[in-house]
């Protein structure tokens, strides 16, 4: 994934772009193609923002948190862009009906064997 990272009111921090980096690594594996990613740090009073926007050939996803440790801020965006990438996911795995999936089509099958016709008899 190619990463576009700016900084405002801050200075660029390597150590910050490395952790950004392996958070958005870690739940990137939820991720069905590879992307751009645009992380935009910012400094308000006390508070540090985090901004970070995905876009992949499926969807574009947004998260953004503020905390008063930047650190924090980045693990918040993490959590809000996995539970975004989960959500897609399911979406994506589980978008048949289940009576024309594999499974369904199998269940039914069975069910068909197991019966017995009306003809014959049970003895």
């Amino acid at each position: 994934m190619k990463s576009n990272y700016t900084f405002k009111h801050l200075d660029h921090s390597e150590s910050l772009v490395k952790y950004t980096n392996e958070k958005l690594n870690e739940i990137g594996q939820f991720l069905l193609k590879g992307g751009n990613c645009s992380v935009y740090y910012s400094k308000d009073q006390h508070q540090f923002q985090v901004e970070v926007s995905i876009n992949t050939k499926q969807k574009f996803f947004k998260a953004t948190a503020s905390a008063v440790d930047i650190y924090v801020a980045v693990d918040l965006v993490a959590d809000k862009l996995e539970r975004q990438f989960l959500k897609i996911k399911d979406i994506y795995t589980n978008h048949k009906k289940f009576d024309l999936s594999k499974e369904g089509r199998l269940n039914d099958i069975n069910e068909q064997l197991e019966l017995q016709p009306k003809w014959k008899k049970a003895s």
